[in-house]
């Protein structure tokens, strides 16, 4: 059952983004480059559906993924905290509409930055060169997103197109983690 729940994390963290991504260029009135994915959520029927079901997948995953870690014991401890913030601040992202300070739980996803670098710190020397180089890289890019938005640089016609690159290393990072929690066997 554990090898189970890391190995969907290969596909459907990712893969629920990548739908949602996709989905969102075929819906009449909604700019992609320019407009967020959560953006989708205040519009009628079907894309506030894929919204919703796109956060709830994901989140979800991304729990189930850290409860996996969370059984070999203390060992990812921080990884699974961060992790595990992450998985519930995205399903709240789907039960939320933006503009409530639900949607995201008040930004408690931020945490998610730190991920990568605790899972290779508590993976310690069983990561490969590719995991400590990836790791490093996702953190960093997630702290650029973030410095962006905060600092008001994100560039107001293309903030749909900065979250979508932000987003795709943020949620590829648990398919190069289950990978690697299956090359090293542990």
């Amino acid at each position: 059952m554990r090898n189970l729940a890391i190995q969907q994390a290969v596909y459907v963290p990712l893969g629920a983004m990548l739908a949602l991504i996709a989905f969102a260029f075929t819906v009449p009135g909604y700019h992609p480059l320019s407009q967020h994915l959560s953006e989708l959520g205040l519009m009628p029927g079907l894309p506030a559906k894929a919204v919703q079901v796109g956060a709830v997948v994901s989140g979800s995953a991304i729990i189930v993924f850290s409860l996996a870690l969370l059984a070999q014991g203390r060992r990812f401890a921080l990884t699974v905290l961060t992790s595990i913030l992450f998985g519930v601040s995205m399903v709240s992202n789907g039960v939320f509409t933006t503009g409530s300070p639900l949607h995201g739980l008040y930004g408690i996803g931020i945490f998610s930055i730190l991920t990568p670098l605790l899972f290779l710190a508590e993976l310690g020397p069983a990561a490969s060169t590719r995991m400590a180089w990836i790791a490093r890289a996702i953190s960093l890019l997630g702290m650029a997103y973030l410095w962006l938005m905060l600092s008001g640089f994100d560039p107001e016609p293309y903030r749909g197109l900065t979250q979508r690159i932000a987003l795709l290393p943020a949620f590829g990072w648990y398919t190069f983690a289950a990978l690697e929690l299956r090359r090293s066997r542990i």
